[in-house]
């Protein structure tokens, strides 16, 4: 929701969907206007080693003359400006349980492409984590959902869009090397085989107009590692 009062928001992060992501879906399923700014990795090394950046690391929000760091803080205030955030203080207890909840899988997840494996063990550690690992996490967030409606209350929150977020880079291949894979790229995109009313909320948020808008324009790339990504694979 647009608001004449607000400083300009910019949202600072490399050019991929990552730990930003779930911010710009908020600020897109609340109609919030903010600068989508995609950095370069090389520049957020300089801006580290600069000291410009309050934690070293991104994503940063700046609003206004005022700069904020660590990605599910950012989410969380953009929820409150978005109006996605729930208005019983209960209710907010249970959303940010379920969004802090999707970054316990979104870490173990991310984590295995920086082990110092060799690209068999990788490869095993990524089968380990789709036939093993990863359903025991969808049956918890399976359990939480209600057919036909949001995770908390009526109306769309923070949890579910941290939830579609999450489905959606579980989804989508996490680097190079899983992404080289057709047998782990089949493992990720039917990891949610077994967990239909996920699937259900998945596409239920997917179907909400502004996310849809979101969903349909924003950059592509076959990967999420910013690491190993050539400037010809942004698009």
């Amino acid at each position: 929701m647009a608001d004449a009062s607000r400083p300009l928001l910019k949202l600072s992060y490399f050019k991929v969907r990552g730990r930003a992501e779930m911010t710009r879906l908020v600020f897109a399923a609340g109609g919030v206007p903010f600068e989508d700014e995609r950095v370069p990795f090389e520049e957020q090394k300089r801006r580290k080693e600069a000291g410009e950046l309050p934690f070293g690391q991104f994503p940063t929000l700046a609003v206004g003359d005022r700069l904020f760091a660590q990605s599910y803080s950012i989410a969380k205030y953009a929820a409150r400006v978005a109006g996605l955030m729930p208005a019983d203080p209960l209710d907010v207890l249970q959303a940010e349980g379920i969004v802090d909840s999707t970054d316990d899988v979104r870490s173990k997840f991310v984590a295995i492409r920086y082990m110092p494996l060799d690209p068999n063990a990788v490869q095993e550690k990524y089968r380990e984590w789709f036939n093993a690992t990863l359903p025991v996490w969808l049956e918890k967030f399976e359990r939480l959902c209600r057919p036909g409606q949001f995770l908390v209350g009526d109306s769309l929150t923070v949890a579910d869009v941290a939830v579609f977020n999450m489905c959606d880079y579980l989804m989508s291949p996490s680097c190079a090397q899983q992404a080289a894979s057709p047998e782990l790229c089949a493992l990720a995109a039917g990891c949610l085989g077994s967990f239909p009313r996920l699937q259900e909320l998945r596409q239920k948020v997917a179907e909400v107009p502004a996310i849809k808008a979101w969903l349909d324009k924003r950059p592509q790339t076959p990967h999420d590692d910013v690491r190993t990504l050539r400037d010809a694979e942004f698009n």
